[in-house]
């Protein structure tokens, strides 16, 4: 009588598999023909699979090989032959085809084993501790029929998903529970699973071609999440003390996948999202063991932090229109104080972001009156500065280290509505001060300023003008100049921002001068027999200072200016006043005074 080690067969179809040995002898032997070589890979962290078409018509029983085995399977010598080349941990044998019934294994023990398919037309035969030799394979269909199929042997079964597809229909109830999305912006995150078990069993890459990395248990869903309406964006994240992977099926069948969104932790973002039910698959991103895990939607990005951000909260800096046209060279949106108390992660951004700030209200609300293609928003400091942005539909943004230590942050297809800006410092408690801009397309680094100060409530820049007023553009065929007597005054500018001094007359400009658009720089100088300075005022408030630009006169530089009214604030160090003339020009100033009212 003959025996067999049962432990070496391990069944993982889902009818029951026959083992019925027959009389004595071998394998069926072969006169002719050809054996694919499979053995074990020689990096042990690559698959093992070899794939064949089966094709032809039935004419045995499959119990003539095993008794009780179903349908009907090829002539004895048109077995797929398997010559396996080395010892082998595990072997699986894998077949799929429409129609299929069965799979009889003959192996070099001279034994043959007998796997049953399931509905689909998928059957597995798995060995363990498999010896060198010749192991051939008959693949069963009904009597009369004909078998058309694909059979792999491999180290591990291939998964039905992969031959099949995901097919939602046949899933079981959800492990963890249905639910209904009810998330919003203003509620923060909502729970759907807490100390939920996972099961890394088996691969999820078969999901998608693209990129599906960890394990998972694919006989039902570990949650369904229903949305009754539809949303411009959700997300689904999980957390645990374990590396986990993230898998999620739209209602159309689509396959979106992630690893690691935060730290090891994954979260799944879906865009447009249509009104149905999203299967949600949890795994590990390696194989076996067991965990736990908490999972969580939320409306817009992955809200890992559970702060909810006070969308009402008052800006700290102030609400500011986006300007097109201002914002076509740079709009200055704030000149502020830095603040850098605590981590931007509190922030329920889904994403990694360093640095640090004061969590409980932006630093300012830009607000988009209409959708632009791309707009950005950057700043820039002498400290080394952090930016993060909520954008209207509830999505993040963050920047470190855009040019130099200034952060900046690109948005395409930007949305009408308020966009929430925090600006922090990359180490806590920086401080200083920064200047916030936005532009149209890409951030103009060349025209922002580290630490510009606004025009404080003590200047008057709209009062008329003491002397007069200067029409200057690109056109403008003589470099005007005025001469005038400079106001003595004890009121100082010492402080009004960086490089202010002297003493000047607040209440009222000197001069104004309105800049076309179009100019490259505007250059504001002036020659005085005291000791000049110049305190100017632009058109979007931004402070301009200057003390001793050649020699003993002072002279403002503004690269690509803003077109505008530049509020001209003349005065002496000493405060004593004096005559002076006053320069306007693009090019090279002429530092010479001249005496003639």
């Amino acid at each position: 009588m003959m025996h067999f080690d049962r432990t070496r067969f391990l069944m993982t179809t889902a009818a029951a598999a026959v083992l019925v040995p027959l009389g004595a002898g071998g394998a069926v032997a072969q006169s002719a023909g050809f054996a694919i070589e499979v053995g074990p890979a020689a990096d042990p962290f690559l698959p093992v699979r070899v794939g064949a078409h089966v094709f032809g018509p039935v004419s045995e029983p499959a119990s003539s090989f095993v008794r009780g085995c179903q349908g009907s399977v090829m002539a004895e010598g048109a077995g797929a032959a398997f010559e396996v080349t080395d010892r082998m941990d595990t072997l699986a044998f894998t077949g799929a085809g429409e129609g299929l019934t069965s799979m009889v294994l003959g192996t070099p023990d001279g034994l043959y084993r007998c796997a049953l398919a399931d509905d689909q037309g998928m059957v597995v035969t798995q060995l363990a501790g498999v010896e060198p030799g010749r192991y051939t394979v008959w693949l069963g269909t009904a009597e009369g029929g004909t078998i058309d199929a694909r059979l792999f042997a491999s180290d591990h079964p291939v998964s039905p998903i992969e031959i099949f597809g995901l097919d939602v229909a046949r899933l079981g109830e959800p492990r963890a529970g249905r639910f209904v999305f009810r998330a919003a912006a203003e509620t923060g995150r909502q729970e759907l699973a807490m100390g939920a078990t996972l099961y890394p069993e088996s691969e999820m890459r078969p999901l998608s071609p693209e990129y599906c990395p960890g394990y998972g248990r694919f006989d039902a869903a570990d949650a369904v999440l229903t949305l009754d309406q539809a949303v411009s964006r959700f997300s689904v994240f999980a957390m645990s003390d374990r590396d986990l992977t993230m898998a999620v099926v739209t209602p159309s069948g689509q396959v979106l996948c992630n690893d690691d969104t935060y730290e090891l932790m994954p979260a799944v973002t879906v865009d447009g999202a249509e009104a149905g039910d999203y299967q949600v698959f949890v795994g590990g991103y390696s194989q076996g063991g067991t965990a736990s895990y908490d999972l969580f939607t939320s409306e817009g990005g992955p809200a890992f932090s559970n702060v909810i951000v006070d969308l009402n909260a008052e800006p700290r800096a102030g609400r500011v229109l986006f300007d097109i046209d201002a914002a076509g060279q740079g709009q200055l949106l704030a000149a502020a104080p830095l603040t850098a108390s605590e981590s931007m992660e509190s922030l329920p951004m889904g994403l990694y972001c360093p640095g640090f700030t004061d969590i409980s209200a932006p630093d300012v609300v830009m607000t988009l009156d209409q959708a632009q293609p791309m707009i950005s928003l950057y700043a820039m400091s002498q400290a080394d500065l952090v930016l993060a942005v909520r954008a209207p539909d509830g999505s993040w943004s963050c920047n470190d280290d855009s040019f130099n230590l200034n952060p900046g942050v690109t948005l395409q297809s930007a949305a009408a509505g308020d966009y929430l800006i925090y600006v922090g410092g990359y180490n806590p408690g920086s401080t200083g001060s920064y200047n916030l801009y936005a532009s149209m397309g890409s951030p103009n680094w060349e025209g922002a300023q580290p630490g510009d100060q606004m025009a404080p409530a003590s200047l008057n820049p709209a009062a008329e003008p003491a002397v007069g007023q200067l029409d200057f553009g690109p056109h403008t065929r003589i470099d005007p100049r005025l001469i005038f007597d400079v106001a003595p005054s004890q009121t100082e500018a010492f402080g009004l921002g960086d490089g202010c001094a002297g003493f000047i007359t607040p209440g009222q400009p000197d001069v104004v001068i309105s800049a076309e658009p179009g100019l490259p720089q505007l250059m504001i100088y002036m020659v005085s027999d005291a000791d000049g300075t110049l305190v100017v005022s632009g058109p979007d408030g931004r402070l301009y200072c200057n003390d001793d630009f050649e020699q003993l006169n002072p002279g403002v530089m503004i690269p690509n200016p803003m077109p505008g009214d530049y509020a001209v604030f003349a005065g002496t160090y000493s405060g004593t006043g004096g005559m002076a003339t006053l320069g306007v020009t693009i090019a090279s100033p002429q530092w010479v005074m001249d005496r003639e009212h």
